[in-house]
């Protein structure tokens, strides 16, 4: 059976604070809501520019 007998340091892990857990989660939302809205409103400007001309003239 092996043993742990390294004289180097191990690093220990630090874990966020539940407050920050949070806010970051919060954000990572936001976020990703903010990109899904950019690429909606973009969808539906090139919808517009390919199929504007076609509504109006049926109109």
């Amino acid at each position: 059976m092996a043993s742990t007998t390294s004289s180097l340091p191990i690093a220990r892990r630090r874990e966020l604070p539940r407050a920050a857990a949070l806010l970051l989660t919060i954000a990572g939302n936001i976020l990703v809501l903010g990109i899904a809205a950019v690429a909606v409103a973009g969808v539906a400007v090139a919808a517009v520019a390919v199929f504007g001309p076609a509504v109006l003239a049926a109109l």
